[in-house]
């Protein structure tokens, strides 16, 4: 436990091609990406095709900064459009930049927009960022599902200023990644490590697809559990807005409390008319947290994942208890929330 993947998505074929037509390149010709793919051996040239290079290498559609204005304005061949380009990036355009921002124009727009640029397909590897990774959590035990790596991914997607809906790279990738498609990824380490001691207590706040890591250390219990080893108790709090929408993996977690693995309090915020958070469901375990977590000699561990709002609202859920609880004065109950951090019992990943 304690892994993530490192997963490198690609740009939709149809709008690359749509692109390179647009700019009427040829998709064949062969280019070097040595600049951005540095070869694995010296003497040896990394080549790739116009195509793959927008397909693969190049965040083509990704979010323009000014930065990428001021390398785009001295390949306009018109005058006019080389001013117009340049303006942008100066104070007294900011407004228009912001609304295009809004509007979520990328690279490609910007590139299209302006029909004067002539831009040498070697130069596009300078101008362009590439694409980067996106990590996630995996939220599955290798233990309990031998040769399989799962990942539990919402597809992001927002409204742009007027109107368009809008989808996040990586997340739609996946969203249509179908058997038979390469998708280049890797493991990579997390700071979501389950303990080692099989019996220690742990505690476990999902927001959202924060959730993630906690199903793979329930299946790991699981797993350890089914190989007859004694496994501590697991409390798992995780919120969302809607049980119906976002109650990920209901059938496993109601059927793995049901056998007494792990104690789910959900938190579902929109559900009734009194919001109802994480924190309050922290609260509502106060005996326990103490005992397990707080107390002189407890051997508990609390990990946090998700959406970073909430974590604020968390932290003082714990030093609340803390102090109603333990009887810890509010800077005895801060030194021991440092205590835990530094020794690795309080883990928090968030974004």
């Amino acid at each position: 436990m304690g892994k993530a993947l490192s997963v490198y998505a690609t740009n939709e074929s149809e709008k690359v091609m749509k692109f390179i037509n647009a700019m009427k390149l040829d998709p064949d010709e062969i280019v070097s990406v040595e600049d951005i793919a540095p070869p694995s051996e010296d003497g040896t040239v990394v080549l790739t095709t116009v195509f793959k290079l927008f397909t693969q290498y190049l965040d083509l559609f990704g979010k323009p900064s000014r930065e990428f204005l001021k390398k785009l304005f001295p390949f306009a061949e018109d005058v006019m459009e080389k001013v117009a380009i340049a303006e942008l990036t100066l104070d007294r355009k900011s407004e228009e930049f912001l609304d295009r921002q809004a509007r979520a124009y990328t690279y490609a727009d910007y590139i299209c927009e302006y029909k004067s640029l002539k831009i040498p397909v070697a130069k596009y590897t300078e101008i362009l960022p590439t694409i980067k990774q996106r990590v996630y959590s995996i939220c599955s035990s290798s233990d309990y599902h031998p040769g399989k790596c799962q990942l539990l991914v919402v597809r992001e997607d927002w409204q742009a200023k007027g109107g368009d809906t809008k989808f996040g790279l990586c997340s739609s990738f996946l969203t249509f990644l179908r058997p038979g498609t390469v998708c280049v990824a890797h493991a990579t380490h997390s700071v979501m490590q389950i303990p080692e001691d099989k019996t220690a207590p742990i505690f476990m706040a999902g927001l959202g697809t924060g959730l993630a890591p906690f199903r793979a250390f329930i299946e790991q219990r699981k797993h350890e559990k089914t190989q007859g080893h004694r496994v501590g108790p697991m409390t798992l709090f995780f919120g969302g807005r809607h049980a119906h929408a976002e109650y990920y993996y209901r059938d496993e977690f109601e059927k793995f409390e049901a056998e007494g693995l792990v104690k789910c309090c959900n938190a579902w915020s929109r559900d009734q008319k009194q919001k109802v958070y994480v924190q309050h469901k922290i609260m509502e375990q106060a005996d326990d947290i103490w005992a397990n977590l707080g107390r002189e000699g407890s051997r508990g561990f609390f990990f946090l994942c998700g959406s970073k709002q909430p974590e604020k609202d968390v932290f003082a859920a714990l030093i609340q208890i803390f102090e109603t609880k333990g009887g810890l004065t509010n800077h005895e109950a801060h030194k021991k929330m440092e205590s835990l951090q530094l020794s690795g019992r309080y883990v928090t990943e968030v974004y």
